[in-house]
């Protein structure tokens, strides 16, 4: 429980940091930057433990490499949608990737006790609650983002799924690596082909930046060390209460106000919580 409950803290703290980058930076740079800065906090403490290299067949790296290019679809979506929309709104829609890491695991017969069953329940319903509230009529709020965070929940469910079956084999380090060091090349090959110009960055966008690599990182390894001790379902159900710190975030700092029905959703979730404890 607790390592999904880590995660969550810093998933949510990092939706709202990567929203002040890419509405500074835009999508592919503020991406980019993340992923490369990840890449060499991660790179440089693996070399400093002088950990060996698993011997994993090739179909276990490849897995990753396809999964992590799942993963950049994902994130690369949920990054737009923290640009444009309305981030009270997308970020729950995207801590759904919940619900589609559960249909998979349970489709795969994985099996959870019924405390259990019902605080995953609670805490996919707390999520929904919080999506399907309507802000006050005093905000105007778009579907800006909405779209891409609904596919950013499923690719990233995608993800979360099946890495639980590579974590055996390559450790809970090695794959978030590969991720960003996936990510990165992605990102910046889009950046070519769109002839993108990365822009001169700020010493307080740099630690923006820093802020948001170390703390989506932390929120993986968090995760991956969570499904390994843990059921997949209920650690992602868990980490996806993300979404509850970044409302939060977003109303204090953001002014983003909240409604009843959301606290609604929040109280769910919170009970949610509780009972996968038990």
């Amino acid at each position: 429980m607790i390592f999904g409950l880590i995660a969550a803290l810093c998933f949510g703290l990092s939706d709202f940091i990567v929203t002040q980058a890419t509405r500074k930076l835009q999508t592919l740079p503020a991406l980019l930057g993340i992923q490369f800065i990840a890449s060499l906090l991660l790179g440089g403490y693996i070399l400093i433990q002088s950990t060996s290299t698993p011997n994993a067949l090739p179909l276990v790296w490849m897995s990753m490499i396809g999964i992590s290019v799942v993963n950049f679809v994902g994130t690369l979506l949920l990054y737009r949608a923290f640009e444009k929309g309305t981030l009270s709104i997308v970020s729950p829609i995207g801590s759904g990737f919940a619900v589609v890491t559960a249909m998979l695991a349970f489709a795969g017969g994985e099996r959870l006790p019924f405390n259990s069953i019902v605080g995953v329940v609670l805490l996919i319903v707390g999520v929904l609650t919080v999506t399907r509230s309507i802000q006050s009529n005093r905000q105007q709020v778009t579907l800006a983002g909405i779209p891409e965070a609904v596919i950013a929940s499923i690719c990233m469910g995608i993800y979360f799924w099946a890495i639980g079956f590579i974590t055996p084999y390559l450790g809970v380090i090695l794959p978030v690596l590969i991720t960003r060091i996936v990510q990165f090349f992605c990102a910046l090959l889009l950046i070519r082909v769109k002839g993108i110009q990365f822009p001169r960055i700020s010493l307080s966008t740099g630690m923006i930046l820093v802020v948001a690599a170390l703390l989506d990182t932390g929120a993986l390894l968090s995760f991956n060390k969570g499904q390994a001790v843990d059921y997949t379902t209920s650690t992602t159900a868990l980490t996806s209460l993300y979404s509850v710190i970044t409302i939060l975030m977003a109303g204090w700092i953001l002014k983003e106000k909240l409604i009843k029905t959301q606290w609604m959703g929040i109280g769910i979730i919170l009970c949610g919580v509780i009972i996968v404890s038990i």
